[in-house]
């Protein structure tokens, strides 16, 4: 009988529900002039999906805060009907924090997340409660991956 082992993940990072009408590329442009940040497009995040017999692909864009040591992350939700994470199907993109949180000003960011235009609305998710949360996990896998 075939031994299994699980992988015990935490889910160390604050996530953000984002809807916006305007594409993943634009709205990126919009966080780096009114947040002061980098962001860069990365891998597509991808998995296969046994539902439509073939690979589920989402954009993904990371900045990367080397000085205050955390990482932010924009994850397209939703691509050509296929939903990233399903109970959160009403988000368009997923906004996540990770990392040290000692130099992350959360209400200056919040504050100027609402300025930005094309952002209609935000909300902080509890990411413990989502049922899919294990698909945030896929980026990291399929990043260290493409690396080696």
């Amino acid at each position: 009988m075939a031994k299994r082992e699980f992988i015990d993940a935490a889910f160390d990072f604050t996530i953000w529900g984002i809807n916006s009408g305007i594409e993943d590329y634009r709205l990126c442009l919009n966080l780096n002039q009114y947040i002061g940040c980098n962001f860069k497009r990365m891998n597509d995040i991808e998995f296969y999906s046994p539902q439509i017999k073939g690979y589920k692909h989402f954009n993904s864009f990371r900045y990367k805060n080397e000085t205050d040591f955390y990482t932010l992350e924009l994850i397209q939700n939703k691509n050509s009907g296929n939903i990233f994470i399903p109970e959160l199907k009403n988000f368009d993109f997923l906004f996540l924090f990770q990392g040290e949180d000692d130099y992350f000003e959360k209400e200056v960011f919040i504050e100027k997340l609402r300025k930005i235009p094309g952002v209609q609305s935000f909300i902080e998710l509890d990411i413990n409660s989502l049922k899919s949360k294990h698909n945030l996990l896929i980026r990291h896998i399929n990043d260290s991956k493409k690396k080696n």
